[in-house]
C-alpha cells in the first residue's frame, strides 16, 4: 500500500525565495510593522508544533518521500535548494532538511514553468509602482490565479502518483490555497495533519 501523509503550511516570507523580500515591505504596509511580527510569531509557533508533530509520527525515513509545496527539483538540485533555504531561517525547509538527512528522499512535486507563471504575476503585483499599475497587475493575477493554481495541484497529485511506490510513505508539504486531495491517485491513502 501506498499511503500519503498530507500537511497544510503557512509560508513564512524565508519560503518565497527572492520574492521575500518584496512579500515582508508588501506585508508590513498592508498590516503594520508590529501586527506583521506578531503574526510572523504565531508562523514561527506552528512550526515549532509542526516539527514536532512530524518527530512524533515515527516514521521510516528509508522509505520517505517528501513532496514540497513550490519545489520543482529532485536529486542533487532539489536537495542544493532545501539546504540553502533552510539556512536562511526556513522553518519548513529545516524540517525537510532534518528528515533528508535521516535517509528521505525530496522528489521535484511542481512544474517549473507553471511556477514561474505565477512568479511573474506576483512579480509584476508587489513591483508595481503606481496604483493604476497595481490594479492592473491584480486584475491580471485574478484572471489566471485559479486555473494555475488548478492545474499546480494536478501536476503535483501527478508527480506523487509516478513517484511514490507501493509501501513507501509520502509526506506532503502544501499550501493552504491549494486542492490536491481530490486529484490524488485512487490507490494511495491518505492522512491529513491538522
Amino acid at each position: 500500500m501506498r499511503k500519503l501523509i498530507v500537511i497544510r503550511i503557512v509560508h513564512s516570507p524565508t519560503d518565497m525565495g527572492s520574492a521575500s523580500a518584496s512579500l515582508e515591505k508588501a506585508g508590513i504596509s498592508t498590516l503594520g510593522k508590529q501586527r506583521w511580527q506578531e503574526n510572523q510569531k504565531k508562523i514561527e509557533s506552528f512550526w515549532l508544533d509542526l516539527e514536532k508533530e512530524v518527530d512524533d509520527l515515527g516514521l521510516d525515513v528509508g522509505k520517505l518521500r517528501i513532496y514540497q509545496d513550490g519545489l520543482p527539483c529532485a536529486g542533487a538540485l532539489g536537495e542544493r535548494i532545501v539546504r540553502e533555504t533552510a539556512a536562511k531561517g526556513s522553518k519548513n525547509y529545516q524540517i525537510v532538511q532534518k528528515l533528508m538527512d535521516r535517509g528521505a528522499k525530496i522528489e521535484a512535486t511542481e512544474s517549473a514553468d507553471l511556477l514561474r507563471q505565477e512568479y511573474g504575476y506576483i512579480k509584476a503585483l508587489l513591483e508595481a509602482k503606481t496604483d493604476e499599475m497595481k490594479r492592473m497587475a491584480e486584475e491580471r493575477y485574478s484572471q489566471v490565479k485559479d486555473k494555475l493554481l488548478e492545474d499546480r495541484d494536478l501536476f503535483i497529485a501527478r508527480a506523487i502518483d509516478a513517484t511514490l511506490a507501493e509501501g513507501e510513505t509520502g509526506l506532503l508539504f502544501i499550501g493552504a490555497s491549494h486542492n490536491v486531495l481530490p486529484k490524488i491517485a485512487g490507490d494511495i491513502e491518505v492522512k491529513c495533519l491538522d
